[in-house]
């Protein structure tokens, strides 16, 4: 299988990196806008020496490359994705993104997404946009999880989650190094805060019948009393290092859904705990919990779902699909394994006179 790599950032390296780890697959190109990097060897940039040899190319070069699948790793927005998207997918290059607002497209998204959805069926390609959150902790994990509900009355969820590990692009997003003042102007203009959260809702309201007609977000700014640091940037005391976010869904004015997030950069011990909950209000009731790496490692699980889901989105009719109109996401296996080779035994023990 032939696969490009479009946006060698913080998420395109770690695909590239996960790629890299395959005997099965071909990466045939990688590209990204940033000067420095054109030209550079993956091997070298990446320090990953499976991808020696294949050197960043620039945009212009996509064009002439021949590819089976692209996944594509350069922005949250629709608008600013769909050119790169659209062209691929009209070349019949299926495409698996990680764009946020194509993950559940809502408002003028929607428009952007069925002007994809037409680009692909031309040129017998598929697209889907996929990640971590969106994409699993907070709206396909519990999607799955209301499959044992016969009805369902309200979502809540709420996730805390460390976003030190996160490129220069999310940390813009984020607001990180800001003043006060400074993010409530990017977050009116929908520049700051996170990507995802509306779209999030919008899946799970629809996939669980809860009739919502109206979604409210709200953002504040999280100001730190500390000095703080990643890889990407120091915050001094004072400054923007992360948010809280809200999104209501409302059904007639009645409340049937809250989902809020709440983002660090370099959390400790005085910060709130880190995890994701959610709880499905219904019959029967159904509370979900994620913690440890999977609520934490997002660049990781990120660059994971986007791999692993090629096979899905191959099986896929030409088209836009969103995650949830794709059979049930797996692990990529590097196996062929059939039950017909999977043995089985049953042993029975003697009580050894224990009782309950």
């Amino acid at each position: 299988m032939r696969i490009m790599q479009y946006g060698v950032g913080a998420m395109g390296g770690l695909m590239l990196r996960l790629l890299g780890q395959r005997n099965d697959v071909s990466i045939v190109g990688a590209i990204d806008h940033d000067p420095s990097k054109i030209g550079r060897d993956l091997g070298d940039l990446l320090q990953e020496p499976t991808l020696n040899g294949i050197h960043v190319s620039s945009p212009e070069a996509a064009d002439q490359m021949k590819a089976d699948v692209a996944l594509h790793a350069t922005t949250a927005f629709a608008a600013e994705a769909y050119p790169v998207v659209a062209s691929l997918a009209a070349r019949g290059i299926n495409v698996v993104t990680i764009t946020q607002e194509l993950f559940f497209p809502l408002g003028s998204n929607i428009g952007v997404a069925e002007e994809i959805d037409r680009r692909a069926k031309a040129g017998g390609a598929r697209v889907t946009a996929v990640g971590i959150n969106p994409g699993f902790i907070l709206d396909v994990l519990p999607i799955s999880a209301s499959s044992p509900c016969w009805e369902i009355n309200r979502v809540d969820g709420r996730r805390v989650v460390d976003f030190s590990p996160y490129g220069p692009d999310e940390m813009r997003h984020i607001g990180a190094g800001l003043t006060e003042s400074e993010f409530v102007l990017g977050a009116k203009d929908g520049t700051i805060g996170h990507i995802g959260l509306l779209e999030t809702a919008g899946m799970v309201a629809v996939s669980m019948g809860l009739e919502v007609d109206e979604l409210r977000q709200t953002k504040s700014a999280i100001i730190t009393s500390r000095r703080r640091r990643t890889s990407f940037i120091e915050i001094e005391p004072g400054r923007v290092c992360g948010f809280r976010q809200s999104v209501v869904g409302l059904s007639r004015g009645d409340e049937k859904l809250r989902f809020e997030m709440v983002a660090f950069l370099d959390p400790d011990d005085r910060d709130e705990p880190l995890g994701d909950r959610v709880r499905i209000s219904g019959s029967p009731v159904v509370d979900v919990v994620v913690r440890e790496q999977i609520s934490q490692l997002g660049g990781l699980g990120t660059a994971a779902v986007a791999v692993n889901t090629i096979p899905r989105l191959l099986e896929a009719a030409p088209g836009f699909h969103t995650s949830q109109q794709l059979r049930t996401p797996s692990i990529w296996t590097k196996s062929e394994s059939r039950p017909t080779a999977i043995r089985t035994s049953t042993t029975v023990l003697e009580s050894t006179g224990a009782q309950a």
